[in-house]
């Protein structure tokens, strides 16, 4: 990477990105500047809310892995895996991580906007995380402009058990979000972090460095 690579034009987006970068596999950093690079071009093509979101997803999809990444994961971006390419795989963790953002619109409540995506994610790679006996994570991403606090993920967490109830290979679900009491910082944004879990192995794995809590306690 040089000083010459620009990967958005948001100067507080384009420095996170090269400060994450880093933390990856030349694989997984080539991959994911392909992927922030083309989401860029077809927001700058179209200029419409629907692709300038795909660019933000995508970014907003590179925080969590780069956070556990940093904690000894190594997760990689957009492997194939068993027919299917989850946003992140790390076979050596064990972890295999897909990705969702809530934002606002909709007529529903944010829970059960997240639960309905989160069981969604959970059919599409049941058969893959069974085969692979590894824990499957979905992260979500709760967009500012929405007004939903992590309290209130926190709050509303038994909401949640529903889909690790139905959905026995789901082992956990990240909320993050942008929030000025985090001590977590990416070129200088705090964020933080809520991680519902499905029982408390969490607490046997050093690399899982989030603040979690089990649906069930």
């Amino acid at each position: 990477m040089t000083s010459s690579d620009v990967f958005s034009r948001n100067s507080a987006i384009d420095a996170a990105i090269r400060e994450m970068l880093p933390c990856f596999s030349k694989v997984s950093q080539s991959r994911m500047k392909k992927a922030i690079r083309d989401a860029g071009r077809a927001a700058a093509k179209q200029r419409d809310e629907n692709t300038d979101a795909g660019a933000r997803h995508i970014f907003r999809e590179f925080i969590p892995a780069y956070i556990l990444n940093r904690c000894g994961c190594s997760l990689e971006y957009n492997s194939p895996i068993g027919g299917k390419r989850p946003d992140w795989f790390d076979s050596q963790s064990g972890l295999l991580m897909d990705s969702y953002t809530y934002e606002r619109g909709g007529i529903s409540s944010y829970a059960d906007r997240v639960a309905s995506a989160v069981r969604d994610k959970c059919r599409k790679y049941d058969d893959v995380v069974k085969d692979l006996s590894v824990k499957f994570v979905v992260t979500v991403y709760i967009d500012f402009l929405t007004c939903v606090t992590l309290d209130e993920c926190y709050e509303d967490r038994k909401k949640f058990r529903t889909a690790f109830d139905e959905w026995r290979t789901l082992w956990a679900i990240v909320f993050f979000t942008e929030d000025d009491r985090s001590t977590v910082k990416i070129a200088g944004q705090p964020y933080d972090f809520l991680s519902l879990t499905a029982d408390d192995t969490v607490q046997q794995m050093p690399y899982w460095g989030l603040p979690s809590v089990c649906v069930r306690a």
